[in-house]
């Protein structure tokens, strides 16, 4: 897996562009520093860097995280999380150079501090978008919060505290308005900024407003798990607990999920990236977990998993990009592909099941 990864990422390499991915046939695309997905580049180039301590990966991945960094200061984003907070995190762990460490935790509180200003107390969250004209959050947002969390606990002070406030209510919020009784998810709400109302679902990227985006129901597990990691609420553990429940009593272990959960067709498009984001939030889930016999069981079904992903037809030994299948837009585009982020969150998750450092 390892040895595909490092042929496909290093053939990405060069351009000063960074890349996104392709569906079906079509080119590989790229984009600038500025779209949701910059971050997940420079991320598997230090998840690279830290599984062979080769010094090209290191090289590869200060240039890339570089092109990244200047954007923590943009306040046009919720991904900031994403773009700077992932790249920046690892940076900060794995970079053996000292001078590097205090350059990439800079660029965190930027980032924290930038997506900050999206709060709105009224209702107790922080815009995702304006979505039809209305103040909006998606389920996506669960992967940024925390890194409020993150940053808030490491600044302390009044400041700080108030990272950590923030972070921790949006993600409150997430797991009241977004986590249905069963525990599946809703991917787009639309709420009244001067009330904190709910005003209704917004259509999104899954089958309808009432089903489960695959991929939404992922980055719920992931960011709850990684909520509760940092903060040790009860609350967000329920959360994290119902959701990943969810997702295993609907997709069994080894078993890749269509598109949508609700999705029964067996010739729909799949979704491998969903896979990959959950196997990675469940190692985390299982790490933090207080009932032995739950930790067990995540860790359990996200190994399974792995074990698919890293196998034909999943990833194989020629095209483009790690993971293969995965979908983006399914509703805009029926087609699977291979995208950065499904190749990040493998590896992310291969490390973690390898070093117990999830």
């Amino acid at each position: 897996m390892w040895s595909i990864a490092a042929t496909r990422l290093a053939a990405l390499s060069g351009p000063a562009t960074l890349p996104f991915g392709a569906t079906g046939r079509s080119p590989y695309l790229r984009t600038s520093a500025y779209a949701w997905t910059s971050g997940f580049y420079p991320a598997a180039l230090w998840l690279m860097y830290e599984h062979t301590a080769d010094a090209a990966w290191l090289e590869r991945a200060v240039e890339y995280s570089a092109r990244v960094l200047p954007v923590a200061s943009w306040r046009g984003t919720h991904d900031l999380g994403f773009m700077v907070g992932l790249p920046a995190g690892l940076a900060s762990r794995i970079d053996p150079s000292p001078q590097g460490r205090p350059t990439y935790l800079s660029a965190q509180r930027t980032a924290a501090r930038s997506l900050s200003a999206r709060w709105n107390g009224n209702v107790r969250a922080l815009r995702s978008s304006y979505y039809a004209g209305k103040w909006g959050v998606i389920i996506d947002s669960a992967m940024n919060a925390p890194l409020l969390i993150e940053v808030g606990q490491r600044e302390g002070g009044p400041a700080g505290t108030a990272l950590v406030r923030r972070g921790t209510q949006h993600m409150l919020t997430l797991a009241r308005a977004f986590v249905r009784d069963d525990g599946s998810t809703r991917h787009r709400l639309a709420f009244n900024p001067r009330t904190g109302a709910v005003t209704g679902p917004i259509f999104g990227q899954g089958l309808s407003t009432s089903s489960t985006w695959s991929r939404g129901q992922s980055w719920a597990i992931n960011g709850f798990a990684q909520a509760f990691a940092l903060t040790g609420d009860p609350r967000l553990l329920t959360a994290a607990r119902r959701t990943a429940d969810y997702w295993m009593s609907r997709v069994p272990p080894g078993c890749i999920p269509a598109w949508d959960l609700d999705v029964t067709d067996d010739a729909a498009p799949r979704d491998s990236s969903a896979a990959a984001i959950t196997a990675d939030g469940l190692l985390t889930l299982a790490r933090t977990e207080p009932d032995p016999t739950r930790a067990d069981a995540y860790r359990a079904y996200a190994l399974t998993g792995l074990g698919t992903l890293a196998s034909d037809p999943w990833t194989v030994d020629s095209g483009r990009g790690v993971l293969q299948r995965q979908a983006y837009n399914i509703p805009a585009d029926a087609r699977e592909g291979t995208y950065a982020w499904g190749d990040t969150y493998l590896l992310h998750a291969l490390t973690a099941a390898a070093t117990g450092a999830e």
